[in-house]
């Protein structure tokens, strides 16, 4: 089909070389066809480039999500514990609160619940932007690690400071136990964890033009 166009373009313009009265009309005319010729190549190449920018730009959106799925899937496991300690932890303190008298089962089960939270607070120290992000990403995400790490520390000093207030070796009276918990939990319990703002930025910024944001 392009070799048609091509033969019957050559043979309009012999045609016209031959029975047009004045040359110059004739050279006037191959000049604006191949004007024609070059802006419309040049359109054509600028379409081309904006494509394969924006199929770039796509694959590179696809990756960045797959990165950060992965990560927020792990992420997210560690904030289920840290909401499984903090519930268990509230959960032993409603019912010291409630209890007639000290039970040594109050203290075991503070200090085995300080264990796991140690233990978490490890894992959530260790967090670390992945790899492969790119840096708007990575920026929000290092905002979230902070604040969950900030989050994680108030827990655990929560925790840890009820089970030695708890501590058997130094138990006097119940009603003074539950006050001292309770001043505790009012000093050094974290306000909360806010990170929505940050995952919602990524997760706009994560979609695809044509698709829903990324969950």
């Amino acid at each position: 089909m392009v070799y048609l166009i091509l033969v019957s373009a050559a043979a309009a313009l012999i045609a016209l070389y031959k029975f047009l009265p004045n040359r110059r009309i004739f050279i006037y005319f191959c000049a604006t066809l191949w004007l024609v010729f070059c802006i419309s190549a040049f359109i054509q190449m600028q379409r081309n480039e904006s494509e394969v920018v924006s199929r770039a730009q796509i694959e590179d959106i696809r990756r960045q999500q797959q990165i950060f799925s992965e990560w927020y899937a792990d992420y997210q496991k560690d904030i289920d514990h840290l909401d499984r300690n903090w519930q268990l932890f509230h959960s032993i303190i409603g019912h010291l609160k409630t209890a007639e008298i000290y039970e040594l089962s109050t203290y075991e089960q503070l200090a085995e619940l300080e264990i796991d939270a140690l233990d978490e607070q490890k894992n959530i120290h260790a967090l670390k932007v992945p790899k492969g992000l790119n840096a708007e990403y990575a920026a929000l995400i290092l905002e979230i690690i902070k604040k969950t790490q900030a989050y994680v520390d108030a827990q655990t000093k929560t925790i840890v400071a009820s089970r030695l207030a708890a501590d058997p070796a130094y138990f006097t009276d119940l009603k003074l136990l539950n006050r001292i918990i309770k001043d505790i939990i009012i000093r050094e319990s974290p306000a909360g964890l806010f990170t929505a703002t940050e995952i919602a930025a990524i997760r706009e910024m994560l979609v695809v033009p044509g698709e829903g944001v990324e969950q």
